[in-house]
């Protein structure tokens, strides 16, 4: 039976791959996958099954069971993290605080005199607004009118401006990644814990070797392209462009879209043991909520119009039920997808193989990284095959002896640069300007800068001093 569960596995992860690359819609795939391998496990009768703690009394309402368990334990949690975090984001578009925060963030770059080091000294602003702005293509429109005129007026190369703003989400990083909160929730620790003393401890390598090589091979491509004959066209014209303020958003309101991460860095365990300080434990949607009612007292004051300040935050719950519908969704989707991974005997049998082979915990981490960045590659977006494989990593984590966030982290962090050189066009810089030159550039330097991901696949555990 062992023998034919297998088979039955690859077929499923085969059809499944398939069809997602195809860009059929992922969640109803990986919801269909996992029913009928959670069918299969219980027509087999293989192990571990479907190891509920209380079932129904029926194995066949059992296989439903497992899907409402999913969904009540992910709404309760992780879903929640991610609807506030999307109803935020949402609000603070309407509120134009994003732009608020560009203001302030790049007042320094009029210091910066070489065209190419502002590019690259845009890009880190551009690091720290995607902390703030959990939306990859909602940071890229941002960018595109803020960021890019600058650009352009500084001599900026517009290919370059444009493949760096593309760039924006190259590292899935802040409270607002619905990957980062996945990662987090499957290896069982806080956000902050995994933001300071997992993230950053590799983030520090990333990002100066990026800067360097987006640095050299947009001087390349700039040198290699020639002079652009209308560059000093569009050069002129944002010169002598006045934008309109009138109903621009006061700088203060930049303190809006930073609040939650402020208050999940500042009021959690690391820090308030740290300085000694009773222990303080403060979630998602607290901050989230938090900085909601703080921002309509801000809207209150600007506008002293108390029904429509009321009746914007509406405009936060709609966030929510976008992000319920599109993200939330295919989480779960992944997740009843791993469990029926789990319940045919397939994460069995995968660790048995590589124990087998001889292979170790990088191994498989490299495997399962190299897939993730293949299919985001191809599907615009990382977010379905990392669900997918995230399910399953504590298992792995477990028999290797290792942290599940030293698996979760190097796959967690593939799902960010494929949708920046992807074709897909929905996240890059590129397809959202509408020039397809820029797109085999933005190909060429996420390729060269791909390589240090592929270095981090290879060193992440190292690096970090949970793994002996």
């Amino acid at each position: 039976m062992g023998a034919i569960a297998n088979t039955i596995a690859i077929v499923v992860i085969v059809c499944v791959g398939y069809l997602i690359i195809k860009k059929v819609y992922p969640t109803a795939v990986l919801m269909i996958a996992g029913l009928v391998l959670l069918c299969c496990a219980v027509l087999l009768d293989v192990e571990p099954g479907l190891a509920l703690k209380k079932g129904t009394g029926s194995e066949f309402f059992d296989i439903f069971k497992i899907i409402q368990d999913v969904f009540s334990t992910t709404l309760g949690g992780l879903g929640l993290n991610i609807m506030c975090m999307g109803g935020f984001a949402k609000y603070m578009d309407k509120l134009e605080a994003g732009r608020s925060l560009y203001d302030v963030v790049s007042a320094p770059l009029k210091y910066v005199k070489n065209p190419y080091m502002l590019a690259m000294a845009g890009f880190i602003v551009d690091q720290l607004l995607g902390m703030a702005i959990p939306s990859a293509s909602g940071l890229g429109l941002l960018m595109m009118v803020t960021m890019y005129p600058v650009f352009i007026r500084a001599g900026v190369p517009r290919m370059t401006a444009v493949c760096v703003i593309a760039a924006g989400r190259f590292f899935d990083l802040g409270p607002g990644s619905a990957s980062c909160n996945m990662a987090c929730k499957t290896a069982g620790i806080e956000w902050a814990d995994y933001f300071l003393n997992w993230q950053m401890g590799i983030y520090w390598a990333l990002l100066p070797t990026m800067l360097v090589t987006m640095y050299f091979a947009q001087k390349y491509w700039d040198k290699r392209e020639g002079l652009d004959p209308d560059f000093e066209a569009l050069r002129e014209k944002f010169r002598q462009e006045e934008a309109d303020d009138t109903n621009k958003a006061p700088k203060i309101y930049a303190l809006l879209t930073v609040l939650p991460l402020f208050l999940l860095l500042t009021f959690n365990p690391i820090v308030t043991e740290y300085f000694g300080l009773p222990t303080i434990k403060l979630g998602i949607p607290a901050a989230v909520i938090i900085t909601i009612f703080v921002s309509m007292i801000f809207e209150y004051i600007r506008k002293r119009e108390f029904v429509e300040v009321m009746a914007s935050m509406k405009v936060f719950f709609e966030g929510m039920g976008k992000y319920f519908a599109v993200v939330v969704t295919l989480i779960v989707a992944g997740q009843v997808f791993g469990k029926g991974l789990t319940a045919i005997g397939a994460v069995n049998a995968l660790i048995a193989g590589a124990e087998s082979m001889g292979l170790g915990v990088m191994s498989l981490i490299i495997v399962m990284g190299v897939i993730i960045g293949i299919i985001a590659f191809l599907m615009g977006s990382g977010n379905a095959p990392f669900y997918s494989f995230a399910s399953i990593a504590p298992a792995i984590a477990e028999k290797f002896g290792v942290h599940a966030a030293d698996v979760l982290l190097p796959l967690q962090t593939m799902t960010g640069w494929p949708h920046d050189v992807s074709g897909d066009g929905r996240h890059c810089g590129c397809g959202w300007y509408g020039r397809c030159i820029a797109i085999p550039r933005c190909k060429a330097q996420h390729g060269s800068a791909a390589l240090l991901l592929c270095g981090e696949l290879l060193g992440c555990l190292p690096l970090h001093p949970s793994v002996n």
